[in-house]
């Protein structure tokens, strides 16, 4: 009597979670996740460092949940061999494992090239005019303090208060004209200077890769729980390396209070990116406004006892 066929995928499916090395593939991910995720953790001034070790954690995550879904769809289709051949648990194993690495490789490589010309391509920017070359010799003289290689500002025409740093082939701000119509000067200088500070600590480069990444891994949890946690990290730091290089921190402060007092702020599909965006909880890329110009504030007061 012929088996059922849910039958002898259940029974493929056991024979192949129970074999060597689908097992020792799972734990093996899930050991480089922890050490890469301790070397993380300990290595919190080390900025370029810390974002190699995030992107690495996001290509293992691809692998890892591009060998599941290999093996799932190889023991359904090929059920008959995995349960039942001798050599058919190593077959889609190795099969599995192909796949993983292939797509894994090509799906962040692609990521990686390509996803700071995706972001700017949604984003409809132009060079900035006569009125607004202050803002690029601005630009030009954060890059030349700091030592940060050639950024280019541009400018898009959005009456939503949009400023963010995207880093790929080159580096780029852009602001638009939402944002600079509704602060003065000052407040304008040190949302540029936070934006160049993300670039300065490489997060720039990771934010694009981990913002295209997560839409590819939406079912992923440390897209969801350690990748927001690490963002928030680092909108606290461009804070306040933004506040020291302009050694006006409570403008920056009063600019983050206009953006939010407006409601003018970037589109959900740029909310990441951009300086300000939805707060709170633990999925929120951005830290609690208030503490914030908190911590702003207090950055002025220590500034200004020092002089």
């Amino acid at each position: 009597m012929a088996k059922d066929p849910f039958e002898i995928i259940a029974e493929a499916l056991e024979t192949y979670w129970t074999s060597p090395i689908p097992l020792i593939v799972v734990f093996a991910c899930l050991a480089c996740i922890g050490t890469l995720a301790y070397v993380f953790v300990t290595n919190a001034r080390n900025a370029k460092l810390r974002v190699s070790l995030l992107t690495g954690l996001y290509t293992v995550s691809i692998f890892f949940w591009i060998f599941i879904a290999s093996s799932l769809v190889l023991c359904i289709s090929l059920s008959s061999m995995v349960a039942y051949r001798r050599w058919g648990v190593q077959v889609a194993a190795g099969a599995a494992i192909l796949l993983a690495v292939g797509l894994s490789g090509a799906v962040s490589l692609v990521v990686w090239r390509r996803g700071a010309a995706r972001v700017l391509r949604k984003v409809p920017n132009r060079p900035p005019s006569d009125s607004e070359r202050w803002l690029a010799e601005y630009v030009d003289l954060v890059r030349r303090f700091e030592s940060i290689p050639p950024v280019e500002l541009r400018i898009t025409e959005d009456p939503r208060a949009i400023a963010m740093a995207v880093s790929g082939k080159r580096h780029v701000v852009v602001v638009s004209t939402g944002l600079l119509g509704s602060l003065d000067r000052d407040e304008a200088e040190a949302v540029v200077a936070h934006e160049m500070m993300h670039i300065k600590n490489h997060d720039s480069r990771f934010k694009v890769f981990s913002t295209v990444a997560s839409r590819f891994l939406f079912w992923d949890p440390f897209s969801k729980f350690f990748d927001p946690a690490v963002h928030r990290e680092r909108e606290y730091l461009a804070d306040e390396m933004g506040g020291r290089t302009t050694g006006k921190p409570g403008a920056l402060a009063s600019a983050l209070l206009k953006i939010h007092e407006t409601g003018t702020a970037a589109p959900t599909g740029l909310a990441g990116l951009s300086v300000l965006g939805p707060e709170g909880g633990i999925f929120s890329r951005f830290p609690p406004l208030k503490e914030r110009i908190n911590r702003l504030i207090l950055l002025s007061d220590i500034l200004g006892l020092a002089k």
